[in-house]
């Protein structure tokens, strides 16, 4: 899947806030970044029982994409390492949040 802009669970943060999507029984390693997530300007968003994200993404899953819902990482079960760096490279490719918007250091 390249985006999640079809999934009307996520509509709601659509061109608002990144997401972290978990679908996973036991999902505690990212609800324990959640503030670290929100700080990236990301939702996390998790389905604890098989559902319609389940259906959509795969289970287990845990997809990262962002404002737009492009995807930029989907995987099994990645290191939580790997979801802050993904959302970092979001903000960093935004040019109204990334660096061209922080102005010159040196003024």
């Amino acid at each position: 899947m390249q985006n999640v802009r079809s999934l009307p669970q996520l509509w709601p943060l659509r061109q608002r806030r990144h997401v972290v999507v978990a679908c996973l029984d036991d999902p505690g390693e990212y609800e324990a970044v959640r503030a670290r997530l929100a700080g990236l300007r990301a939702e996390l968003v998790v389905e604890h029982e098989p559902g319609p994200l389940s259906d959509a993404l795969g289970r287990p899953a845990v997809v990262v994409a962002d404002r737009f819902g492009t995807v930029g990482l989907h995987a099994d079960r990645p290191p939580v390492r790997d979801v802050l760096t993904e959302l970092e490279r979001f903000e960093l490719a935004c040019p109204e949040c990334g660096p061209i918007a922080w102005g010159d250091p040196g003024a």
